[in-house]
């Protein structure tokens, strides 16, 4: 091999070698402190859900979203993604589970 072509496979390979530590750096290593998607979260924000629900059996999603976000036990801080669309979406998903979930 000529000085030109090793000269381009060390650039070749320096390069590769940036790209992967660029992607490595992006990608997270380790879980967020605010992931709310864990099971153990949404297990506790379905629980929220099933005992408002309970406790006021003719709400609407509206509503039904205002008194999860009204419980005590609802972290705010932890949950701040939570809004109607992703209710409706751990709804569907709790349906699933027990069908005959009546919300």
């Amino acid at each position: 091999m000529d000085t030109i072509q090793w000269i381009m496979l060390g650039t070749f390979i320096i390069a590769l070698g940036l790209t992967l530590l660029k992607l490595y750096v992006f990608f997270p290593n380790k879980p967020l402190l605010d992931d709310d998607t864990t099971p153990q979260a949404v297990a506790k924000l379905q629980n929220i859900m099933v005992e408002c629900d309970r406790l006021n059996p003719h709400l609407d999603e509206e509503n039904l979203f205002q008194k999860i976000r009204e419980h005590p036990e609802f972290d705010s801080t932890f949950y701040w993604r939570f809004n109607l669309n992703r209710l409706r979406h751990l709804i569907e998903n709790y349906r699933l589970q027990k069908p005959n979930f009546r919300h």
